[in-house]
């Protein structure tokens, strides 16, 4: 497998998008009494897994391996 730390960061940079994705299709509602409905879970979810796909992806861009010379 080649370059596993980049993949690995598209991965959970794809589990941030879903997550934004996620909370903007669930939307946000007041019910009838004032209680606030909404998926806030998602939120911070969404930008942990946007941290560490962005460390994760600089991760994987500086500890390549270097090219083998013959």
């Amino acid at each position: 497998m080649k370059r596993p730390l980049i993949r690995v960061a598209l991965l959970l940079l794809t589990g941030a998008v879903v997550c934004a994705v996620a909370y903007r299709l669930i939307g946000v509602r007041v019910e009838a009494d004032g209680t606030l409905r909404e998926a806030f879970a998602l939120i911070p979810i969404g930008y942990l897994l946007g941290g560490a796909g962005i460390g994760t992806g600089i991760a994987g861009l500086l500890w390549r391996k270097p090219a083998k010379r013959r």
